[in-house]
């Protein structure tokens, strides 16, 4: 089954990397047709050999202008297509050996070295431009794998799925790679809706293979366990098959040998919270399994940490194999919202070097007195008064604003009950 879903999973990546190298190729992939440069700057190459001419026919004799040709061209290596190039230096030549021909006052002396020069200036430009267009059609294929394994791997949030509200949002740390350590999954279930958020040992692109193990384990599973905790164990099962071919792997390489007789073997490991939302929406399952703490927004308890108990990490499962942790039941009552974040909300550092403090935040914002109650009185907070995508957008904004920068993954899922609308 998990073979199954691996060889699904790739062949979306390839569909949509195809879809996405057709899309770059269809907006031009050379030089000069970079998105980020204005339109108009790939005009220059041609108006700085009209500019030549003119100021040659127009100012006085003792003045010279054929360096705006050598620059016309190197300018047109960085801006345009090969073909453009070797056109733009063509032209600047011919226009160079017509002003020697035509302006013998300007040019008495023999006019063979500078057009060897210029054809040589040709000649390497068009080859920096051949490199240049053929980096950047790699450069359009790395994107598109990134964004397509983004896509398959965490995919969009639907705005509703059942008796719940969803809204989220992934910011890697390395922002050109798009996805990194953290993951989330959404996946309605003949159990309900089954959640899981996370975090895997290491960050950026390196942490990659991690999460698309959990996350093609964690479809397979919500579908067939029956328990939260069998789902957490088959999760388990296959970062252990990761594990193992890490380990056969290393125990082939010499240098991976910490001491004599003794292979190197890889921590791995996620922290990972996991959810389950029955169909009636009224309560919820919670599966700590290391991670942060949900926060509970609503109900006519204001902001509250919501602490399961803590059991290990994923992938240390076998350091206790007679503790088996068990999912707690929460009640839930209509627009109650749960906020599910990874530490690189929490660990974002300001200036003076303080924690973000995601607690206190979501207190002033949605808590007694805000303006998202319903009254003073101590009433519950409006169910309408509180959007997912608001809080979602809220605690991206805010802890983006608070941080120097942002040097880890981020992930933030804020998950709202609200069976009445869904009924």
């Amino acid at each position: 089954m998990e073979g199954n879903t691996k060889v699904g999973t790739g062949r979306v990546i390839a569909e949509r990397v195809e879809r996405y190298v057709e899309r770059g190729r269809s907006r031009g992939t050379g030089p000069g047709r970079m998105g980020w440069l204005p339109p108009w700057i790939r005009w220059l190459p041609p108006v700085l050999v009209v500019l030549a001419l003119v100021l040659e026919l127009t100012t006085p004799t003792r003045y010279s202008f054929a360096s705006f040709l050598t620059a016309a061209v190197v300018l047109a290596a960085l801006l345009s297509r090969p073909f453009v190039t070797c056109i733009i230096g063509g032209m600047s030549i011919g226009l160079l050996i017509g002003m020697h021909l035509a302006l013998t006052d300007v040019y008495p002396d023999n006019v063979t070295g500078p057009v060897i020069t210029l054809i040589l200036v040709t000649g390497f430009s068009t080859l920096l431009a051949l490199i240049l267009e053929h980096t950047t059609n790699q450069l359009v294929q790395v994107q598109a794998v990134a964004e397509a394994t983004q896509l398959a791997l965490l995919r969009p949030l639907p705005p509703r799925l059942g008796p719940m509200r969803l809204a989220g949002i992934y910011r890697a740390a390395d922002e050109a790679a798009l996805i990194g350590g953290d993951l989330y999954c959404v996946r309605p279930t003949p159990y309900g809706l089954r959640v899981v958020v996370g975090d895997v040992r290491g960050k950026g692109i390196g942490a990659t293979e991690t999460v698309a193990t959990i996350t093609s384990a964690f479809r397979e599973a919500a579908m067939t366990c029956p328990t939260l905790t069998g789902v957490a164990r088959r999760i388990e099962e296959a970062m252990a098959m990761d594990r193992e071919d890490l380990e056969a792997g290393g125990s082939a390489a010499p240098s991976l040998h910490d001491r004599p007789g003794r292979s190197w073997a890889p921590e791995l490991f996620a922290t990972a919270v996991l959810l389950e939302f029955p169909d009636d929406g009224h309560f919820v399952r919670v599966l700590d399994r290391g991670h942060p703490p949900l926060f509970r927004l609503g109900g006519g308890k204001g902001v509250v940490p919501l602490e399961p108990g803590y059991a290990l990490p994923l992938g240390f499962g076998d350091l206790a194999p007679d503790s088996v942790p068990q999912a707690l039941s929460y009640e839930l009552a209509q627009g109650e919202t749960l906020v599910a974040y990874s530490d690189g909300v929490t660990e974002a550092r300001s200036r003076d070097g303080g924690f973000y403090p995601l607690g206190q935040r979501l207190t002033e914002r949605y808590g007694a007195g805000s303006a998202f109650r319903a009254d003073g009185a101590g009433g519950s907070m409006r169910t309408a008064g509180i959007d997912p995508a608001e809080v979602v957008s809220f605690i991206h904004g805010d802890v983006t604003r608070w941080a120097e920068a942002i040097n880890d993954d981020m992930v933030i899922v804020v998950l709202q009950c609200d069976p009445v609308a869904a009924r």
